[in-house]
């Protein structure tokens, strides 16, 4: 987390995506996390040319559409809280190890800040820096410690979008980290692979034994399917993202979107298969479960496509979606949403679950 805050009396995060605006606010009732409220705002409505000001290379956000859009989503969803966490994508965020001996928090700092100046491919007074121990660090003698870095350019961006949508600021993370916290539900035992499949891009992140160990993003995303759809059966985006999500992979008789789509998930399934090797090896473990989240992991057919890639590897390994909401209070009146929730509003819950840390 890139700036901090105690105060934990609720929590609520924000997901900016490239085509979304998500909010999730909670509260703690003892030891019971009650959703309060949740939204969204699609950036195609809100501006035409929304998407087109993140640069992929330079996260150049449209700062004053996206807190435009961020105030009247707060305003129209009657959001009670003024104080906001917000996500930032990992493509914006420099992830690297480092391995230490054990000594005190203040001496770490130091010693973050030494070593990371030999990884960080920018100058240290042009980036925040923010790290957590990968392992136990009351039973090693050598500490792993998970660095992330972030241009104080974009933390500026993000401090400026807060302060025009009328918001507190109060925390900014990655988005693996917010995944984590949300879809592995308080289990520290597992080692598994988080997969947020987006529009823009495709995140996969490993986590042992509880703690986060790597993160990797690519671009081959949900876009990359709509784009193979629309061009394959010469249809216009939105019709071609309908017919994703309507048939998505599977056979039919009215329509089949298999030859225009498996090449695209074959690539993802690629990169993903290859994330989790080298974690294997690195790390000497096995992954156990895969959980997937974003709203292409939607799409029929989706996991079932995933899981017979894997054994056609002789992997053996778990695939689900992911339910952060599995242990979060919520209205039976959304019980029929609940999957599409789970799906589409894992980061925002996981910064709003922040504040509860």
């Amino acid at each position: 987390m890139f700036l901090k805050n105690k105060n934990k009396t609720s929590g609520m995060g924000v997901d900016i995506g490239t085509k979304t605006i998500r909010f999730v606010e909670i509260s703690q009732n003892k030891n019971e996390f009650i959703l309060d409220n949740y939204g969204e705002v699609n950036l195609d409505l809100a501006c035409r040319d929304f998407f087109r000001s993140f640069d992929k290379n330079n996260l150049n956000p449209d700062i004053e559409n996206i807190s435009k859009s961020i105030k009247a989503l707060m305003i129209e969803a009657d959001v009670n809280s003024k104080r906001v966490s917000f996500s930032l994508p990992d493509f914006s965020t420099f992830f690297t190890t480092i391995e230490i001996p054990p000594m005190s928090e203040k001496e770490i700092e130091g010693a973050v800040g030494f070593e990371a100046r030999k990884y960080i491919p920018l100058p240290l007074d042009e980036v925040v820096l923010d790290w957590q121990f990968m392992n136990d660090s009351s039973k090693k003698e050598t500490n792993k410690i998970l660095v992330m870095a972030v241009s104080k350019k974009v933390v500026s961006q993000y401090k400026e979008i807060a302060k025009r949508s009328e918001m507190e600021l109060v925390s900014l993370e990655a988005e693996a980290l917010s995944l984590k916290r949300s879809l592995m539900n308080g289990n520290n035992q597992e080692n598994a692979c988080l997969v947020e499949i987006g529009y823009q891009s495709t995140n996969v992140s490993i986590v042992k034994n509880g703690y986060m160990i790597m993160s990797s993003t690519f671009d081959i995303a949900g876009k990359d399917i709509t784009d193979a759809i629309s061009q394959g059966f010469n249809v216009t985006t939105e019709e071609a993202e309908k017919a994703k999500r309507k048939y998505g992979i599977l056979e039919n008789e009215e329509i089949s979107l298999v030859e225009a789509i498996s090449p695209i998930l074959q690539s993802i399934f690629e990169r993903i298969k290859q994330v989790i090797a080298n974690s294997e090896k690195k790390e000497d473990i096995v992954i156990s479960k895969i959980i997937f989240s974003g709203g292409t992991s939607l799409m029929p057919g989706m996991i079932n496509s995933f899981k017979d890639f894997f054994d056609r590897t002789g992997k053996k390994i778990e695939i689900e979606n992911g339910k952060p909401f599995q242990n979060i209070k919520y209205s039976p009146l959304l019980e029929q949403k609940m999957e599409e929730i789970n799906a589409n509003y894992a980061i925002a819950l996981g910064e709003a679950l922040r504040k509860f840390d």
